[in-house]
């Protein structure tokens, strides 16, 4: 009888991961036709929670990789997978702050 029961539960929790998978699926956008398309600004700024226009500056001063036609800025993949290695780039310590006694030693040693 106790497997029965067991069996039961296993089946609930099955149909239960089903539906989640579903939902998930359901939420995923359709990938593109063309993995090779080129995303606006806009595309790009959603994937990235960022704003087209922070996208379009930083690209227009030469800091993210695009590709340009006319007024119109257009980034590959694999432009987007270099602004997220960019981004990822360790930030810089903060400067060891030197007292003026210190500081004032070196100058009397040299």
């Amino acid at each position: 009888m106790e497997t029965e029961r067991d069996q039961g539960q296993v089946n609930a929790v099955a149909a239960a991961i089903r539906e989640l998978a579903a939902a998930v699926c359901a939420a995923v956008p359709e990938p593109p036709v063309d993995p090779d398309a080129l995303l606006t600004a806009e595309q790009v700024g959603e994937l990235l929670h960022l704003s087209s226009r922070t996208l379009k500056d930083q690209a227009a001063a030469g800091v993210l990789p695009h590709h340009r036609f006319g007024k119109h800025y257009r980034f590959t993949r694999g432009d987007v997978a270099e602004i997220v290695r960019l981004s990822a780039a360790p930030v810089k310590s903060p400067r060891r702050r030197v007292s003026v006694e210190d500081l004032a030693e070196d100058f009397r040693a040299a």
